[in-house]
């Protein structure tokens, strides 16, 4: 009898063992990864570095001018560490802190302090009315210029310092480090600053074109070692329609500055 009662109880226990085996079974979830799965839970947006840009931790800084009609500033971001900036670019651009102001020089692989790096936003009177990115002080991607009652009057796009679309030629078309000319375009026409430099890298020709001619003063220079030095201005019509101007050279130096032609007053 003893024994009856403990078969019937072990059997009872082997089922109930058996029960709650099935039932963890259908409960427990199929977590497998299976082809036909799609994932749609979005992954996490990777936190972004504050005040990196193009690979450069930069500080932020500002310029605030007060008259009596308006008050100005200059939002904008600087690299950290002093760097030697472009060869060739025309405005380099940094932050001048002891006159408190942004200013631009040119480029001859000089080191600069504060160069600007990153976005820049100028305001006046709350209105932003220039607002871009800066490449190690050039002006780069696409820049966006407003007037005060906020309406767009310029856009214009930069890769590092010159016009996105321009033309540009090297010496060395392998390394392309020694720039032998930049031809400047914008919107498929000859539009903007045209310069040609020696192999030395100093600057041989400037001058401006607007919708595909030559307009205002171009200047030729010597080639001279570490000094620029101009040789010859030649006058082209003030205006682009002005199709009648005949073009004349103005003045004429030597390589000692000292001038040899003057064009005389009635072509002037």
């Amino acid at each position: 009898m003893t024994a009856l009662i403990c078969l019937t109880s072990l059997g009872l226990a082997q089922s109930k063992k058996k029960k709650a085996k099935e039932k963890e079974e259908v409960e427990k979830p199929d977590i497998r990864f299976k082809k036909d799965n799609i994932d749609t839970m979005p992954d996490a947006e990777l936190k972004k570095k504050k005040n990196f840009y193009y690979g450069e931790r930069t500080k932020k800084s500002f310029t605030a001018k007060d008259s009596r009609t308006a008050v100005t500033y200059e939002l904008f971001n600087v690299l950290r560490e002093p760097v030697k900036v472009d060869n060739y670019v025309r405005q380099i651009y940094y932050h001048d802190s002891r006159k408190g102001e942004v200013v631009a020089v040119t480029g001859r692989g000089q080191t600069i302090e504060r160069v600007l790096h990153g976005p820049y936003k100028r305001t006046v009177n709350d209105i932003v009315v220039e607002e871009g990115m800066y490449y190690y002080g050039t002006k780069h991607e696409t820049w966006m210029y407003q007037k005060t009652d906020s309406s767009l009057y310029d856009k214009r796009h930069y890769v590092k310092g010159w016009f996105r679309d321009s033309k540009i030629t090297y010496y060395d078309e392998d390394q392309k480090t020694r720039i032998k000319e930049v031809i400047p375009y914008r919107y498929g026409k000859k539009e903007g600053q045209y310069y040609l430099f020696f192999p030395s890298g100093n600057i041989a020709v400037r001058g401006t074109y607007i919708f595909d001619r030559k307009v205002g003063v171009w200047e030729e220079f010597h080639n001279l070692p570490g000094v620029s030095r101009i040789k010859k201005e030649i006058q082209y019509p003030p205006e682009f329609y002005l199709k009648d101007f005949d073009s004349y050279v103005r003045k004429e130096w030597n390589r000692n500055a000292t001038p040899t032609y003057v064009a005389p007053t009635k072509n002037q």
